[in-house]
């Protein structure tokens, strides 16, 4: 079984992030987007590590050194479970290849086990992007003796192993529930979602620091903070603590619970992989079919409802793209049950608040368009699109339609939400309609220049087009970062100018959005 597990891990391993591509094509354009994927991740980690450093650096100089090893292990393990909810049941129990392995002479576990280390190294890699910058300026600040540098390495490899193995097991009963259900995908998808909206709810509430905590407590802020930590994630205090007294035993513990941890999912989940794949890709078929009432859709309406049914049938698919938009309606919600006076003193910004409602509506809404990824998730399929008598601008088109019929419901909610919660006049009540609609206009426009520019159409998983491409990562944010922009340069206009900053702004967004959609109906689809 080991020698199985090596093979099957060396397999999982060798194209991670694209580098066998990289290495070893012969196609000089599928090196260079696989460059240009490297350089974007890097750019990332780069962001990232200038984020955890100037944290670390901040809590050393409020006097709270003691807390940076459970606070960097407490972010890192939430980052893992968050981004790990929403791929662990399609990585495990992913369909490309199954067929194939069920054939060979495999155990299920040789074939999960191998499938939870490459997770562990994906996690493992964004956890040492989270803990070396940290530690690095903990170091050079506080200087610690040799017994911190080894009861460090001896626990921080185990880090991302709980709320890896925590979110795997969410997965997996998440992926088991549905897979006999008729419409599996979709549920698994708003399961998901619930998941991670409660654990988000659930860390927000236990990391206030409400009238729950003692007074001698709140005198020692370093003593609040870790037990604030605690209530989060117990296992980040326990390490941290052992590494800042250079408890090696301490940290050998941790170690082992981790493994007990991932030892006993690893377990459930082979003892469950075949049922459940066989549950989730078996098919029967019924001999009773009859012919029903054949109905005639006009072209964009026939290629928008296939856009759907491709949507729809991947779990991971829905539950990383529709996130935004019930993040939206959340948001609208809390603003309507909270009102905004309350959030302007907690806040305490002297800027309008009011006024850039409608730019956070609008950032929120337009995260991670479904056209993002759209040209990617056909796959292989693809070349089924080229070879119909099909204009460019038909196919594009019933991707956009798809796209922007799937938010309305979202965007009007919201909207509602919204317009009771703040009253506006004539003028705000303009600018909190146009400006989410106009950034999701772009989004969904801009989402499908991206991926035109950046296709990934040989790929084993979808999770590797949904999180790891380069188009999910340009074209998902881009009309987030654009709406953050803005609402930066409104912000800091004069107040007497706002509405034309606004005015310019909706103007120009349009434009551009027009020219990006002229430039998208030009393109060669069969260069792709």
């Amino acid at each position: 079984m080991w020698k199985q597990i090596r093979i099957l891990t060396k397999l999982e391993l060798c194209n991670l992030y694209g580098l066998n591509v990289l290495r070893f094509s012969k196609n000089k354009k599928a090196k260079h987007k696989s460059m240009g994927l490297l350089v974007l991740w890097i750019v990332l980690i780069a962001m990232l590590t200038s984020y955890m450093g100037g944290l670390s650096y901040g809590l050393i100089r409020l006097g709270l050194g003691e807390t940076v090893p459970a606070y960097l292990i407490t972010v890192s393990g939430l980052f893992i479970f968050f981004f790990g909810m929403l791929k662990a049941g399609s990585v495990i129990f992913r369909r490309e290849g199954y067929d194939i392995l069920c054939a060979l002479p495999l155990s299920s576990g040789a074939v999960v086990i191998s499938r939870l280390l490459k997770l562990y190294v994906e996690d493992l890699l964004m956890t040492l992007a989270v803990l070396l910058p940290g530690f690095a300026v903990y170091i050079w600040n506080i200087r610690p003796g040799a017994g911190f540098y080894l009861t460090a390495l001896l626990g921080l490899w185990s880090v991302p192993v709980i709320p890896m193995a925590v979110s795997i097991l969410a997965g997996t009963l998440i992926t088991g529930i549905t897979s006999r259900m008729r419409h599996k995908s979709l549920v698994s998808a708003g399961l998901s979602i619930l998941v991670v909206l409660g654990s988000m709810y659930g860390s927000s509430r236990l990391t206030a620091m409400d009238g729950s905590l003692d007074p001698e407590m709140l005198q020692d802020l370093a003593a609040s903070v870790m037990a604030m930590l605690e209530r989060v994630y117990p296992p980040a205090v326990w390490l941290g603590g052992a590494v800042i007294r250079e408890d090696a035993l301490g940290a050998f513990l941790c170690v082992l619970l981790s493994l007990a941890v991932f030892a006993a999912v690893a377990a459930g989940v082979s003892f469950s992989f075949r049922k459940v794949s066989q549950s989730l890709y078996g098919s029967f078929a019924k001999h009773n079919y009859r012919m029903g009432k054949l109905k005639e859709d006009s072209l964009l309406a026939a290629l928008c409802k296939r856009e759907f049914r491709r949507y729809f049938s991947s779990s991971i698919y829905v539950a990383n793209t529709i996130i935004g938009p019930v993040m939206g309606c959340v948001m609208a919600g809390a603003l309507l049950v909270s009102g905004i006076d309350i959030l302007q003193g907690l806040l305490s910004l002297p800027v309008d608040l009011e006024g850039m409602v409608p730019f956070a509506a609008a950032g929120v809404l337009s995260m991670m368009p479904v056209t993002a990824t759209t040209i990617s998730m056909e796959g292989k399929n693809w070349w089924i699109a080229k070879s119909l008598p099909l204009s460019v601008k038909n196919i594009l088109d019933g991707k956009i339609l798809m796209n922007l019929l799937l938010i309305l419901p979202f965007y009007v909610l919201s909207e509602l939400l919204l317009m009771i919660a703040l009253r506006p006049g004539a003028w705000e009540l303009l600018w909190l309609v146009l400006i989410p609609a106009v950034m999701i206009l772009f989004s969904c426009v801009y989402g499908i220049t991206v991926n035109l520019h950046f296709p990934v159409l040989e790929w084993e998983s979808e999770v590797r087009i949904v999180k790891q491409s380069a188009s999910a990562m340009l074209g998902g944010m881009g009309g987030f970062i654009l709406t953050l922009l803005c609402a930066l340069a409104v912000g800091s206009a004069p107040s007497e100018y706002a509405v034309y900053w606004k005015a310019g702004i909706c103007a120009a967004v349009l434009a551009v959005t027009a020219v990006l959609y002229r430039r998208n109906n030009r393109f060669d689809l069969t260069s792709l």
